[in-house]
């Protein structure tokens, strides 16, 4: 796979995005190779999707997520703006039910911090490690927090930038994009870590119902 380098414009565009609390219509960055996530919701399933644009795979896989019963990710081709995207359809009854008991300190799969946590490890929660397809996944169920962390498998000439999410100026997350490091030789990857307790809210069950109300109906 081919990788690529950041130019100077992207990076001070990256370094005032770092500094800034929102950009865009949800406070999203606009990377280069990256779009999203993207936070919608269809017949009562929050749906989280990320656009790869330098990602190229001859197929695509849904599978279910860990731990949950009606939960899945999706990884395929993205026929609209090329690349791949990587989808993740949440059930929040699911995610209201996890019980992971007393759990672990986790950092990223390599050992690096995980971002938007104080001190990089997120203490007594459960990391799980998967793939789907060729694709290295994990996932982080906290209680107050679910996540998953997804390398990109391109460069990003080292920069990294932090991200709040923000859906109806609500913040109902946080994205991370972790830069690839020459010298160890570590892969860019992006973090999403959802607040449960924000997808709880009166105006959220009421987007929530409306969705189950008018199946099939973008919201």
């Amino acid at each position: 796979m081919k990788s690529w380098i950041v130019s100077i414009k992207v990076a001070v565009v990256c370094a005032a995005l770092m500094m800034a609390n929102a950009c865009g219509p949800q406070g999203l960055p606009e990377i280069n190779g990256i779009k999203g996530p993207f936070v919608n919701m269809l017949d009562g399933q929050v749906i989280v999707t990320v656009k790869m644009l330098n990602l190229n795979v001859d197929a695509g896989i849904k599978v279910p997520i860990p731990e949950t019963r009606a939960s899945f990710a999706e990884l395929a081709p993205n026929a609209l703006d090329g690349g791949m995207m990587f989808s993740m359809y949440i059930d929040v009854k699911d995610l209201a039910d996890l019980d992971i008991g007393v759990g672990d300190g986790n950092t990223l799969p390599d050992g690096r911090p995980l971002p938007g946590i104080p001190g990089g490890k997120l203490e007594n929660s459960l990391r799980i490690d998967t793939t789907i397809g060729k694709q290295d996944v994990s996932w982080y169920f906290h209680k107050t927090l679910f996540g998953v962390w997804l390398p990109f498998g391109f460069e990003t000439a080292q920069i990294s930038g932090y991200w709040n999410i923000n859906v109806n100026n609500k913040n109902v997350g946080f994205l991370g994009i972790v830069g690839n490091e020459v010298a160890t030789g570590r892969k860019a990857g992006g973090v999403v870590l959802l607040r449960l307790q924000n997808l709880k809210t009166k105006q959220f069950k009421k987007l929530y119902n409306l969705s189950k109300r008018n199946p099939h109906i973008m919201y």
